[in-house]
C-alpha cells in the first residue's frame, strides 16, 4: 500500500466517539462535607463571638472550602478582623480530620457508578481540594476501588467548580459533541456546569435546598430517589 493509500485509509476510519463522562462533587455529594463545613466554620467563628446560624451559612457559607465562607462572614459582621486566614486553616484542619477518620460514602452512589460504567460512561469525582487531600478521601470512601477517576482543582474560591473548570474538563476529554453529565449539590456548581453545556442532576442538601436549580435536568431529594438505570437513561445523550 502506497503512502497516499495509507493516509486515505486512515482518514476513512471513523473516529471513535468520545465517551460520556459522569462527574460528581466529591466532598458534598459522595459524603457529608457541607455539614462538616458548617460545623467547622461555626466552631472557629464562635472564637470571634460570631454565631453561625443556618441563615448566615446559607448567605455566606455555600462554598467548597472554608476560607471564602469565613471571609464572607467577617465582612457580613462589619468587624475589622485580620485573622481570616488563620481561622480558615483551623477549619480546614478539622475538615481534613473528618475526611481521614469520619467520612462515609453516600450509600446510593456505588450502584449509580456501576450503572454508569455499564453504559460505557467514564465516572469522575471533582474536588476543590488539593490532590493529596482528595486522593486520601477517595481511598477512604472506596471510590478508587470502584474505578472512579479524580479531578482535584485545589481552589479556595467561593464558586467552585466554575464554568471555566467545567470547560477545561470538556476540552481535556474532547467532549465538544458529547457534553459531560454533572451531579451537583449547589447552585454555583449547577450554573457553572450548565454554562459549559453539561446535563445537570441536582441533589441539594439541607443547606442548599432553598437554591434555584433552574436548568437542571432533574432535581432530586436524594440520590436514591430514582433507580440508577432510570437516572442514567434520563441524562444520557447516547
Amino acid at each position: 500500500m502506497s503512502e497516499t493509500e495509507t493516509v486515505e485509509a486512515a482518514e476513512a476510519v471513523e473516529k471513535k466517539p468520545a465517551r460520556e463522562v459522569l462527574f460528581f462533587e466529591l466532598e458534598t455529594l459522595a459524603t457529608t462535607g457541607r455539614e462538616v463545613l458548617f460545623a467547622a466554620v461555626s466552631k472557629v467563628m464562635k472564637s470571634k463571638d460570631i454565631d453561625v446560624t443556618p441563615a448566615l451559612f446559607a448567605r455566606c457559607g455555600i462554598t467548597a472550602r472554608p476560607g471564602a465562607a469565613i471571609q464572607a462572614m467577617i465582612d457580613d459582621s462589619g468587624r475589622n478582623l485580620s485573622t481570616g486566614d488563620q481561622l480558615a486553616a483551623q477549619a480546614e484542619t478539622a475538615i481534613k480530620k473528618f475526611f481521614a477518620d469520619g467520612a462515609e460514602l453516600n450509600t446510593s452512589l456505588p450502584a449509580l457508578i456501576k450503572a454508569a460504567q455499564a453504559a460505557d460512561m467514564e465516572v469522575v469525582a471533582i474536588s476543590a481540594w488539593p490532590a493529596d487531600v482528595a486522593e486520601a478521601l477517595m481511598k477512604k470512601l472506596g471510590l478508587d476501588e470502584l474505578g472512579v477517576g479524580l479531578e482535584a482543582l485545589n481552589s479556595t474560591e467561593a464558586a467552585c467548580p466554575r464554568a471555566d473548570h467545567w470547560l477545561r474538563l470538556l476540552k481535556q476529554r474532547e467532549q465538544d459533541t458529547i457534553p459531560l453529565i454533572a451531579i451537583v449539590s449547589s447552585r454555583f456548581a449547577c450554573k457553572g456546569a450548565l454554562t459549559a453545556g453539561a446535563t445537570c442532576i441536582a441533589v441539594p442538601d439541607a443547606y442548599t435546598a432553598f437554591e434555584d436549580f433552574a436548568g437542571a435536568k432533574v432535581v432530586l431529594d436524594s440520590l436514591g430517589e430514582l433507580k440508577p438505570q432510570e437516572l442514567i437513561d434520563l441524562v444520557s445523550r447516547r
